[in-house]
């Protein structure tokens, strides 16, 4: 697919890079040039087909270049995130038996030192540079044409290791084709074009970044590399994107940021903004709106919400695509309401990404969408989730026993609970696995509340516990510099968490109601083991961690500050 591309766009930009003072733009054939220098530098190596070679740095250039490298030269890519700790990169590399490593400099290259297995790390501001440099020979370059042509469709092209909140990493084997067919539905599903631009900043170690990656390639949009997470609100206001994809956490942050001007902002003003976001939400909401509520909406959008879309999202940005998570019913409400379709949708690294989507042609709030052309769903008889898709995963490296618990006949046991509607739309209500019964013998899906809590910006993370025990109750941490900066003594603070939990508790069953919470003085981390590499809270951990804290709210006699 990219040789292909690579040869019609040719001379079209691909990727754009900051060198420090400005963007840079590669095109195609510039692009192509490189990978093909990289697989020759790697057949040097003694790279063979059906290798494993680990690829680990930030986001940058050289990333997808090294990526398409590999898979040039038939053999496979072991994405490892910058962040992970040695140990368990270490481990990765082990389990993956690879033979050779591309970090991005010295210090993410010591995460993964040579060995007798993998005999080489290559550093890209080292040695890619000077691979890029040379010119392939020709025996070179008929030696990656034989490769790439004996490629096949079900070969496999990465092995992508899980995030195991509940055990070690499990590394996923995906296809060539699970990339290619999804890209293909997936375009079938958003109307993206040759005149889009994205901003690509979540790590392209996970899967739903490097997925989104492969489908700007198909339909031949142009990529900008965000200079991190840091950096992206700047990235945004310079690159004026047309699409972007994200995580929950971040559209929450940004709503939340929106809302503290907001409610700094003199009364008029917010008033003025109160009711721009209304009239917004009830023109979203409505497929053919009524005269009267389209004049309402042009006034709105040209006193208040034109300007906030140009500020906080560049302006041209055509639609955010939400997964990784759940989103916050207030916050897909609010991008709605300014004019920035958010659609919400839903996939694991065990199926390459996407399995639902809500689109253009079909969105329902609340819920993950429909499924993707070729994918078929089915609830179990304990509400879990099954999924036939043609990215399905072709098994877990080196782990037959944990392949055939989750591949059954085709289907594969995803371990998230959720529900069908009369129209085809998914919601998700919980993950199997996080699902526990307290003392009375009720059943507590913890997620639903976690996000109610975290819906208040003032709350950073929350986990509900209550396994085995009388009544439910969670651990909160809380923004503290917010707060200080808010000038919130503790017993505000403790004040602002308990509406957030009256809040959460709001519509649900006495057995399923926060009835304590403890405030936690920091984050988790994934230093102490506490959260995935894809930040997800290891609960099992955490409570480990937190006991005497958990201890604490089941003491009747003693209510935690």
């Amino acid at each position: 697919m990219f040789y292909r591309q690579a040869r019609r766009l040719s001379e079209r930009p691909l990727f754009h890079h900051h060198d420090g003072s400005r963007w840079r733009p590669k095109t195609w054939a510039e692009t192509r040039q490189m990978v093909l220098a990289e697989a020759a530098a790697l057949i040097r190596a003694g790279v063979r087909v059906g290798d494993h070679v680990v690829l680990i740095a930030e986001n940058r250039l050289e990333w997808p270049i090294s990526d398409l490298a590999i898979q040039s030269v038939g053999a496979i890519t072991v994405p490892i995130y910058a962040t992970t700790p040695p140990a368990v990169a270490q481990g990765i590399a082990a389990d993956a038996g690879a033979v050779l490593a591309i970090a991005a400099d010295e210090k993410l290259a010591a995460k993964v030192p040579a060995t007798a297995v993998m005999r080489t790390v290559a550093l890209m501001d080292n040695e890619l540079r000077q691979w890029f440099a040379a010119e392939p020979t020709a025996a070179e370059l008929n030696e990656i044409a034989r490769r790439l042509e004996a490629l096949r469709p079900d070969d496999v092209v990465s092995v992508i290791y899980t995030s195991g909140t509940t055990g070690e990493p499990k590394g996923v084997e995906l296809a060539h084709r699970s990339f290619v067919d999804m890209a293909r539905v997936e375009l079938e599903a958003f109307p993206l074009g040759e005149a889009d631009v994205a901003l690509s900043w979540l790590p392209l170690s996970h899967v739903f970044e490097r997925t989104t990656l492969f489908i700007c390639m198909a339909m031949g949009v142009q990529v900008y590399m965000s200079r991190g997470v840091d950096r992206l609100a700047a990235d945004i206001g310079e690159v004026h994107p047309t699409v972007m994809t994200g995580v929950p956490r971040v559209y929450e942050k940004m709503h939340a940021a929106v809302m503290e001007r907001v409610h700094a902002s003199p009364t008029v003003r917010r008033s003025l903004f109160d009711w721009a976001i209304r009239a917004g939400s009830r023109f979203s909401h409505q497929r053919h709106a009524a005269p009267q509520l389209r004049l309402q909406h042009q006034l709105a959008d040209r006193l208040v919400l034109k300007a906030l879309r140009e500020r906080l999202v560049g302006g041209r940005l055509r639609m955010f695509i939400s997964g990784g998570a759940a989103l916050a019913p207030d916050v897909e409400e609010f991008f709605w309401a300014i004019g920035v379709p958010i659609y919400q949708g839903w996939g694991l690294t065990e199926t390459c990404s996407g399995v639902t989507s809500n689109t253009p042609g079909a969105h329902r709030f609340g819920s993950v969408g429909k499924p993707f052309r070729g994918v078929e769903l089915k609830i179990a008889d304990d509400g879990e989730i099954l999924v036939k898709s043609p990215g399905n995963m072709l098994g877990y490296r080196n782990k037959p026993e944990a392949t055939a618990e989750i591949l059954k006949d085709g289907w594969l046991c995803t371990g998230d609970i959720g529900v069908i509607d009369g129209d085809g739309f998914l919601s998700i209500t919980d993950r199997k696995k996080a699902l526990f019964k307290t003392a009375v013998g009720k059943y507590v899906a913890p997620q639903p509340l976690e996000v109610e809590l975290m819906r208040d910006p003032l709350i950073e993370r929350a986990v509900v516990v209550g396994d085995g025990r009388p009544y439910v109750a969670a651990l909160v941490v809380p923004d503290w510099d917010a707060a200080r900066k808010a000038g919130l003594d503790d017993a505000a603070i403790n004040e602002r968490v308990q509406k957030a939990v009256d809040a959460a508790n709001d519509g649900h069953g006495s057995w399923e109601r926060i009835q304590y919470f403890a405030l936690l003085p920091e984050d988790f981390s994934e230093a102490k083991g506490e959260l995935s590499l894809k930040l997800d809270v290891k609960r099992k951990v955490v409570q480990e961690h937190y006991q005497k804290q958990i201890e604490s709210m089941y003491d009747r006699k003693q209510k935690p500050a």
